[in-house]
């Protein structure tokens, strides 16, 4: 058999947000995931001042963190209203624009609720008609099929139509350090094959052993129909894959390894 292309560390493409309305001036690496470490929330009672890790980090605090609920840092949530496509890039949801999903315990007007509600999970009807950002909870990833790549070894193949911008599933594999990452890198350069992926800055995705089928998308830089985003959904970071333009069942997925 042959292996599929090798995948290198990966960049995330940059949704350009120079400040969040409503939150302090200093939170402003909330949204850059690639310049972030592994969210810990903050043990302190009271406000936050210049020991608190969030200020430290310059991201704001999460529902986790034990810090004041009137804390100015904490993240509120949107206030998208649930008429149409809600909670979009399109719509300027501010969740959408910091690179994180609608938390149902935080967004409470947008029909994040609803959507991830599990009687509402294969009622694509009803769903949109709710929050749109929650794609990675929900998870339901389009089809897709493993076969021969005209590039090299294995590809995957979207198995229906499906629109730009569209979700098609999310990047899975073990959450391994950097330092991990780069030991294994070396073996893995040896098999001339890797799955390794960049999810923040200290930590990194590993699909070698417990990955899922978007392990095998291959790398184009000229015509790259998909793309891979990094959010954080419930103080987590995941990586989704999302379509770039609108793909015909059958199409090979590619995307820009970087």
């Amino acid at each position: 058999m042959l292996d599929p292309e090798p995948k290198q560390g990966t960049k995330r493409k940059k949704f350009p947000v120079s400040a969040l309305p409503g939150y302090p001036p200093d939170c402003d690496h909330t949204h850059t995931h690639e310049r972030r470490t592994t969210f810990q929330a903050c043990r302190h009672l009271g406000q936050c001042t210049n020991t608190c890790p969030c200020v430290k980090s310059r991201v704001t605090c999460e529902k986790s963190c034990i810090c004041s609920p009137s804390c100015p840092r904490r993240w509120r949530g949107c206030t998208c209203k649930r008429e149409g496509k809600a909670c979009t890039l399109e719509n300027k949801c501010i969740c959408a624009k910091a690179n994180r999903e609608c938390d149902v315990d935080l967004c409470h007007t947008c029909g994040a609720v609803e959507a991830l509600d599990p009687k509402n999970r294969y009622n694509d009807a009803f769903s949109n008609n709710c929050c749109q950002n929650v794609a990675l909870q929900r998870d339901m990833p389009k089809r897709t099929l493993l076969g021969r790549s005209a590039v090299a070894g294995f590809g995957l193949f979207v198995g229906e139509d499906v629109k730009g911008g569209v979700f098609l599933g999310e990047y899975k594999g073990e959450v391994i350090t950097t330092e991990e990452a780069d030991r294994r890198g070396k073996l893995y350069d040896r098999r001339g094959v890797s799955f390794l992926f960049n999810l923040n800055s200290n930590q990194v995705i590993d699909a070698t052993r417990a990955g899922n089928k978007f392990r095998y998308v291959n790398h184009s830089a000229k015509k790259p129909n998909c793309y891979a985003r990094v959010f954080m959904a419930n103080c987590t970071h995941r990586i989704g894959m999302f379509a770039r333009r609108d793909l015909v069942a059958g199409e090979e997925l590619f995307f820009d390894y970087g």
